[in-house]
């Protein structure tokens, strides 16, 4: 009995460990599982990296719309912000939540022609939200959880997120470099000539023009925010052209968009370049409706009927 008994006693002190064997086996497991989440981090931030980039794509088309949406013609599709609103968000939530100074979005009428009956329809207003969320997610934030930044810098408009370390302190290596997409203007203005013709009545060529006295020349533009204005509303601007000369006239750094002209010969009684109420419409060309796209110049030509 004695012996087995010692027997017994060599068996358990052989399979057992002791404190101090099981404290090794512990710190051997927590290092090996540190090494294996630090070799996981690289592919984490890859994946926070790539969210990001989404992310702030996502936010340049939501301002300016997508490049490669085209018409079926091939004319691309002008969207977004920008192209309803006439003006550049302040804000992220600008893009969820519309601004207490921005109508909503809706069609607008104006009598261009100045006969008492609107001949001249567009739409334009804060349409969003231009962001769509996904699944569990309220807020813009970047891969790592932030938010990023509206950052104007010299003219360009840009998004940034700050990266891993949430700063843009130097040095900013791999994937602590902040990430940035800019939209220079030229991405959301363009310039547009507008060209006024006359008629000739008995060959019906095109002529150049020939008002006479206190008649003048102009073109009546209908863009968002046209005349000055912040709230998104399309405005009426009168762009008056020179009795002599090209017999042109352009309007610089015009918001992409919708758009309407016509162009017009009155009688400027008061001779200040604007159409007043009260003076007469000798002739008029039809309404021209046509699109800005954001970089690309384009001209109107208009005939006086």
């Amino acid at each position: 009995m004695l012996r087995f008994s010692f027997d017994r006693k060599q068996r358990i002190r052989r399979f057992g460990l002791t404190l101090l064997e099981l404290i090794v086996a512990l710190g051997i497991l927590a290092v090996l599982s540190t090494i294996a989440i630090r070799s996981l981090d690289p592919l984490a931030d890859q994946a926070r990296y790539e969210a990001t980039q989404r992310l702030l794509d996502d936010l340049r088309s939501a301002t300016v719309g997508d490049p490669n949406a085209k018409q079926l013609g091939g004319q691309r599709i002008v969207s977004g912000y920008v192209a309803d609103t006439g003006s550049l968000p302040s804000t992220l939530s600008d893009f969820t939540t519309k601004p207490a100074g921005l109508i909503a979005y809706a069609a607008q009428t104006f009598d261009s022609d100045r006969d008492t009956v609107d001949d001249v329809s567009l739409s334009s207003g804060w349409k969003g939200p231009y962001v769509r969320f996904g699944a569990g997610q309220s807020v813009i934030v970047d891969g790592w959880g932030r938010t990023p930044l509206i950052d104007p810098d010299g003219g360009d408009f840009d998004f940034t997120s700050q990266g891993s370390d949430g700063d843009s302190v130097l040095p900013e290596d791999d994937y602590q470099a902040d990430i940035s997409v800019a939209m220079p203007s030229v991405e959301y203005t363009a310039s547009v000539v507008f060209r006024v013709f006359a008629i000739d009545g008995t060959t019906g060529t095109r002529i150049d023009p020939a008002p006479a006295g206190l008649e003048q020349l102009g073109v009546l533009l209908y863009t968002v925010n046209g005349n000055g204005g912040t709230t998104g509303a399309i405005e009426e601007t009168t762009l008056p052209v020179a009795a002599t000369g090209t017999f042109e006239v352009s309007k610089n750094n015009a918001m992409h968009g919708v758009a309407a002209a016509r162009a017009f010969m009155w009688s400027d009684t008061d001779a200040d370049d604007q159409l007043d109420a009260g003076e007469a419409v000798v002739v008029s060309s039809y309404v021209h409706y046509f699109t800005i796209v954001g970089g690309i110049d384009s001209r109107v030509e208009m005939e006086l009927r």
